[in-house]
């Protein structure tokens, strides 16, 4: 896979002649200085809080000093074009600048068409976290790409009324702190926290990432934390992504008058021994005739993922309270779960093609679905040895390349699951 390939789409390589004739400004916290015009590493200012107050036209670059360190919010409220977005990056050489230490979000993209690159937000551990989230994204057309995200309860967090995110290629490491952690007896039902991207908004590409961490205690659950939660957001794509160690790869759930649908998830990977779900999704109403407080959640595709969990309290897919075809479409998926490999209830039959093995199967039956040993390669995770189950037994191509970027059907079949054979 090359990254030009994966990242297509992405906003990479946007220039125009505003964008050419924009400023750029630099930012250097050990030699830089807040009366500085900023406009040279020369003449760089010092803090975050003299970037945020800059005002930044279309096109303009902001840089940060690699080596540095910068314990600050950075807010972005001016806003880029297609044409010409406004840029955040890191120069120099050396180690990614680190933005730290902010009690909400390090940064805060609340304008339209911005670009974040190369840079590391929030630590991992206590002293220097990004206590909320590490990128908060409240514009629309902004993009995340290539960054370091760690520490924080929600490495990115795609806010309610945000459309078009692209958050693609970044690393998100141990996003493991609880927003809210409070005992069973003060609040039964309430822990949250410890997602790697929690999106609340609409039609975003999180793509290409590599996820791991995300799990923390939980009163309530005993643990809890996603790589990916939505929550009120609709026609989100997540594809091509390595979810490792985290408590569960997404969830899907609405609130009082929102709405979760049209959600496609293709070509993850999903894995680790602190993994104890792959998706969970909702209907309406559970079978004693209780109202599902998260639900229901509409039009979720899963299709050609690949999980393997070996936790003894893993589940694969899960579709409760009245899970139906309108809630749930699961095809070409090869999903192994210690101890319940998939649940629905007997209005659900649009799974079609997947191999189920592990713990229990309770969906009813489904199409062409095998339930066999999947022979992943323990050697190569998740990748498929000669004789797996999973091997042709796909006939739709939903994506031209797989999770390791080679051509989807280019050995002559398609196979259930992320990669190819």
């Amino acid at each position: 896979m090359t990254l030009a390939v994966a990242l297509a789409g992405a906003g990479i390589g946007a220039t125009s002649a505003a964008a050419a004739a924009a400023p750029v400004y630099y930012v250097d916290d050990v030699n830089g200085d807040d009366a500085n015009n900023g406009t040279s590493a020369a003449t760089a200012w010092r803090s975050l809080a003299k970037a945020s107050s800059a005002t930044l036209v279309p096109g303009a670059k902001l840089l940060l000093k690699r080596g540095g360190q910068f314990p600050d919010r950075l807010t972005v409220a001016e806003s880029g074009t297609a044409a010409a977005p406004i840029v955040i990056d890191a120069y120099g050489t050396g180690a990614r600048p680190v933005v730290k230490d902010d009690g909400e979000a390090c940064v805060d993209l609340a304008g339209n068409y911005l670009e974040v690159y190369n840079l590391q937000i929030g630590v991992d551990g206590d002293a220097g976290r990004c206590s909320w989230s590490g990128i908060k994204v409240r514009g629309n057309d902004n993009v995340v790409e290539r960054n370091l995200v760690t520490g924080a309860a929600a490495g990115v967090f795609i806010d309610a009324g945000a459309k078009y995110t692209a958050v693609t290629a970044n690393d998100f490491v141990n996003n493991n702190k609880m927003s809210k952690l409070t005992p069973k007896e003060v609040h039964p039902n309430d822990d949250s926290g410890a997602f790697a991207v929690l999106v609340h908004g609409d039609d975003a590409n999180i793509a290409w990432n590599t996820m791991r961490g995300s799990v923390a205690f939980s009163y309530d659950y005993d643990w809890d934390g996603a790589a990916v939660e939505i929550f009120n957001g609709s026609r989100n794509r997540i594809h091509h992504n390595v979810s490792i160690d985290n408590d569960t790869f997404t969830e899907l759930g609405i609130g009082p008058g929102g709405t979760a649908d049209d959600n496609v998830f293709e070509y993850n990977a999903v894995y680790g021994a602190k993994g104890r779900g792959g998706m969970i999704t909702r209907g309406a109403v559970h079978d004693n005739g209780k109202p599902e407080p998260n639900g229901p959640v509409f039009g979720t595709i899963f299709r050609n993922n690949s999980i393997y969990l070996t936790n003894a309290a893993a589940e694969g897919v899960v579709c409760d309270a009245g899970c139906t075809n309108r809630h749930l479409k699961l095809t070409q998926n090869v999903i192994y779960a210690a101890k319940k490999s998939g649940y629905a209830e007997s209005g659900f039959t649009d799974n079609t093609r997947n191999v189920f093995y592990g713990g229990q199967y309770q969906m009813p039956p489904g199409t062409g679905n095998k339930h066999a040993d999947p022979l992943f390669d323990t050697a190569n995770p998740l990748r498929l040895k000669a004789g797996s189950p999973a091997v042709g037994l796909g006939n739709v191509k939903y994506n031209d390349l797989d999770l390791a970027g080679a051509p989807v059907g280019g050995n002559g079949t398609i196979e259930a699951g992320a990669y190819e054979y």
